[in-house]
């Protein structure tokens, strides 16, 4: 009986995986881990819906929807208000945005490997130059990259032309970690939800998700002694015409589900603040 049991259940979840109702969902580099966890639940809680992910900058998918949405996209998660924002002021939003997340900054650096310290910050570094190199997202497309580069113009530093001043830019937050990560950089400003984690049972930090032995760290808070603009990230319904009324359903089931308790809870673990 147990065996039959078994091979039920197998055939009955090879058929709800070849039957599933899918949608595209576009996401802000920063949060495409996070969304995997998120998928994995609503797959159980909504058997029969699922969705694909796709990740990049929020500029560049901003781009990709107002040229007409090609991909095919029917949600996107941005690191920010103003491209969900312009999505809807184009007309390709089916309904106003909403906030999902609220992120912020970290200055990281693999220490082990690249003999750079950051504990202590950028303080400690004035002047021009960071003769040690330092990376930060493409601030014209990247929300996280735009407030690294805010807290960077501040004194003692006052950098405003970037890439300058041994600061460089790479394609979004997470190839900004890569960068740093495999040695291209020695720091860089990344998401704090990349290496971060909140443990609600204990509810402490900590700050080695990666993995990487001897990494050091300095939090940069949104209204800390280096303020940026708070990151706030939207979402929107995108327009797409090929969309069936099972996957309206669908995506109407996802937009409510990333503001219910288990998404939530994915959310705080990766150490966002909440809408």
């Amino acid at each position: 009986m147990s065996l039959a049991l078994s091979v039920s259940t197998l055939a009955l979840s090879a058929y709800s995986s070849a039957n599933a109702t899918s949608i595209n969902v576009a996401v802000a580099a920063n949060f495409a881990s996070p969304l995997g966890e998120i998928r994995s639940a609503f797959e159980l809680d909504y058997p029969g819906d699922t969705f694909t992910i796709t990740s990049d900058s929020s500029g560049n998918i901003t781009n990709a929807i107002t040229s007409g949405n090609s991909p095919g996209y029917d949600l996107f998660l941005s690191a920010d208000t103003s491209y969900p924002a312009t999505v809807f002021s184009a007309g390709w939003a089916t309904a106003s945005p909403f906030t999902y997340a609220k992120g912020e900054i970290l200055l990281w650096s693999p220490t082990a490997s690249s003999g750079v310290n950051v504990s202590g910050g950028l303080e400690s570094l004035v002047g021009g130059s960071f003769p040690d190199s330092l990376v930060i997202a493409n601030p014209s497309t990247a929300p996280y990259g735009s407030a690294a580069a805010t807290v960077l113009s501040q004194s003692p530093w006052s950098i405003t032309t970037i890439p300058g001043s041994g600061v460089y830019t790479a394609s979004n937050i997470d190839n900004t970690y890569t960068a740093v990560a495999n040695g291209t950089y020695k720091q860089g400003f990344i998401a704090k939800s990349k290496v971060c984690r909140y443990d609600a049972g204990t509810n402490t930090y900590s700050f080695n998700a990666t993995g990487v032995s001897g990494a050091t760290w300095k939090e940069y808070p949104y209204n800390g002694a280096h303020s940026y603009s708070q990151i706030v990230q939207n979402a929107v319904g995108v327009v797409h015409s090929g969309r069936s009324s099972a996957q309206d359903t669908v995506l109407a089931n996802l937009i409510s589900y990333l503001t219910a308790s288990t998404a939530q809870g994915v959310i705080t673990h990766y150490c966002y603040l909440l809408p």
